[in-house]
């Protein structure tokens, strides 16, 4: 038999293990990402349309926020993880990206060169930047776009994020609302519905002329 109260109780302990797990999550991001978080980069990044229903900088924080998660699982399993570096190099993976479309001739060119670009504004954001953190940063497309494998385990860290980020924008698109991002999906749907409007219109207009046509022949 089910017992209803120890089933609250333990999706209760599980909710408040979530909450728990995403306050700490957004205080290792605050500490350590600090100075990019109050760039006025990452603020231009929340602008730029990025996985086509996204921006760069929701993905940016999907990709921090996951990589910090996967952080937190290793240390459980007592390997060592350097979250600093994490953090660095996922909130500067991708600001290499802004102005994509005055920088880069195409998607190819914007996928190879934008890590290394990525490198050269974090490199400004940050002047004590470590050779670890640029190293993910410039890796982190791996294994698409031409890039060199990641050369540490916070290089794979951020890495796999950004893989299954970029999935999760596509997916679930853009959370923020007046970014003049073009949520694809909504468009589409709006497109089918204005579609079925017009289609149900015309089958009503036929339906009447030949209504109309019928009355005729029988009153002749």
């Amino acid at each position: 038999m089910r017992n209803l109260w120890y089933e609250s109780t333990m999706h209760r302990q599980i909710r408040d293990k979530r909450s728990d797990r995403k306050r700490r999550i957004g205080k290792d991001i605050d500490r350590y990402g600090k100075d990019v978080l109050a760039s006025d980069e990452l603020k231009q990044a929340f602008e730029q349309t990025h996985h086509t229903w996204s921006t760069v900088g929701e993905h940016t924080l999907r990709v921090a926020a996951s990589s910090v998660m996967i952080s937190y699982a290793l240390r459980k399993l007592n390997i060592k993880v350097n979250i600093p570096a994490v953090i660095i190099g996922a909130l500067c993976h991708d600001l290499g990206i802004l102005g994509r479309d005055t920088k880069f001739e195409n998607n190819k060119e914007c996928s190879r060169e934008h890590p290394g670009e990525s490198v050269k504004v974090a490199r400004e954001l940050i002047p004590d930047l470590t050779e670890h953190s640029a190293d993910i940063i410039e890796r982190h497309m791996w294994p698409a776009g031409q890039s060199k494998a990641p050369n540490s385990l916070e290089g794979v860290i951020v890495s796999a994020a950004d893989k299954y980020s970029a999935v999760k924008d596509i997916v679930k698109g853009s959370d923020v609302k007046h970014t003049g991002v073009k949520n694809v999906a909504h468009d589409q749907a709006e497109w089918l519905r204005e579609q079925s409007r017009t289609q149900t219109e015309k089958v009503r207009e036929f339906s009447r002329e030949l209504q109309e046509k019928v009355r005729d022949q029988i009153n002749k």
